[in-house]
């Protein structure tokens, strides 16, 4: 019994090692940082989020900007690659009630469908806001908004900026 309790902690112990190392070191994408409520607010508002926009959350985190979208009315597509996030926000979700209008996928940012999308909102680290500029340019439609947290695009300039809140028009 002890040899199976033992085993067990060494199993879980090196699970939670893993994990810690993959979401802190190895991820391909940036760290999960949230933003604060009243940020996520002025986005939206930015964006102009209101019933019957498409939003596009870039590593969505805890669901946090999916719900607060989804409140407004808003259909709300986040991508998470953390497992436990994606729990996360799909507890969150349920429990607001807005399953009917806000998604979230374990899968890649860099794999993220602009297809219908109005507005995306993120809050990249630097040093990925040229690859998703990149990638906006070529996958997103024409008169597409991007509201970025604290970060600028290092190609293009801002259309409009609100503290430490960019927006840009494609």
């Amino acid at each position: 019994m002890v040899v199976v309790v033992a085993f067990s902690f060494i199993l879980f112990a090196g699970f939670v090692l893993s994990y810690l190392i993959y979401t802190n070191f190895l991820q391909p994408g940036p760290v999960y940082y949230p933003s604060k409520d009243e940020v996520v607010e002025k986005m939206l508002d930015l964006g102009k989020v209101k019933k019957g926009v498409r939003v596009l959350d870039l590593g969505s985190g805890d669901g946090r900007i999916l719900v607060a979208a989804g409140r407004r009315g808003a259909r709300a597509v986040g991508y998470e690659i953390d497992p436990i996030l994606v729990y996360e926000s799909r507890k969150r979700i349920e429990k607001e009630g807005l399953s009917d209008l806000c998604k979230v996928y374990l899968k890649s940012m860099w794999k993220a469908d602009f297809r219908g999308v109005d507005v995306v909102v993120m809050y990249l680290f630097p040093k990925y806001m040229g690859r998703f500029e990149k990638i906006i340019e070529e996958k997103g439609r024409k008169g597409l908004v991007v509201v970025s947290n604290d970060y600028q695009f290092p190609g293009r300039k801002y259309d409009k900026k609100v503290g430490k809140i960019f927006v840009y028009k494609f």
